[in-house]
């Protein structure tokens, strides 16, 4: 195939490709609006395409650009999906049998108090205490007879690790627990569950910074 035939080609897939956005855009348009609820305390605003038995189907808006691109939720994603008309429209069921032991209400509970941690909590104190704790630790293993006398070791890989295992965060008390409604304890404990992942990787990224302090500055002070 010649130049000439091959930039026709061209021309030819993106005028195809082209008009199948606008297509599609416009059978978006004809779609229903609904905002999906999912078990991870994200909402989605949705274009519903269809419902099948075990998932909905339709189109989810791509970053802050107009362009929708299609998507697939499994129910076991998704605590309920909301409508203009319809407040909630539940896909959660409760069922012992596939591990969901909270009633509606209670996991409700719970995914409001996830979505609360993930807007609301700052993991800044397990950062800070992250970098010290790498830095002390990548300054303990260059110690020989005073700090900074020996290359870092392979040691310094573990620091996330270990500093993990060091700055922990505080467990839900059940004497608190027990002084509350169940409904609040749900939300407390979604709350906790989101808090304690994000000052995880607080800890352990604050390490890394740290230690990554504490190997250049071995390297600039030991040559």
């Amino acid at each position: 195939m010649n130049k000439k035939k091959q930039n026709l080609l061209i021309i030819f897939i993106s005028f195809f490709f082209t008009i199948f956005q606008f297509n599609a855009q416009d059978k978006n348009s004809d779609l229903q609006d609904i905002k999906i609820h999912l078990l991870s305390g994200d909402t989605v605003n949705y274009k519903l395409l269809e419902i099948k038995e075990d998932h909905l189907a339709g189109y989810q808006k791509k970053n802050k650009k107009d362009i929708w691109k299609f998507k697939i939720y499994p129910n076991e994603d998704v605590l309920y999906y909301s409508t203009p008309r319809l407040n909630k429209n539940w896909v959660y069921v409760p069922d012992s049998s596939i591990g969901n032991l909270l009633s509606k209400e209670h996991m409700e509970q719970y995914v409001m108090g996830k979505r609360k941690a993930k807007h609301t909590h700052q993991p800044i104190k397990h950062f800070i205490l992250g970098i010290i704790s790498g830095i002390s630790i990548g300054v303990f293993d260059s110690y020989q007879g005073g700090v900074f006398n020996k290359a870092n070791s392979g040691l310094v890989i573990a620091v996330p690790v270990i500093s993990t295992l060091i700055i922990r965060t505080k467990n839900l008390k059940e004497e608190e627990l027990k002084e509350q409604s169940s409904l609040e304890n749900e939300y407390k404990k979604g709350f906790y569950s989101v808090k304690k992942t994000k000052n995880y990787i607080g800890s352990s990224s604050g390490s890394v910074l740290g230690v990554v302090i504490a190997v250049i500055t071995n390297n600039i002070l030991g040559s």
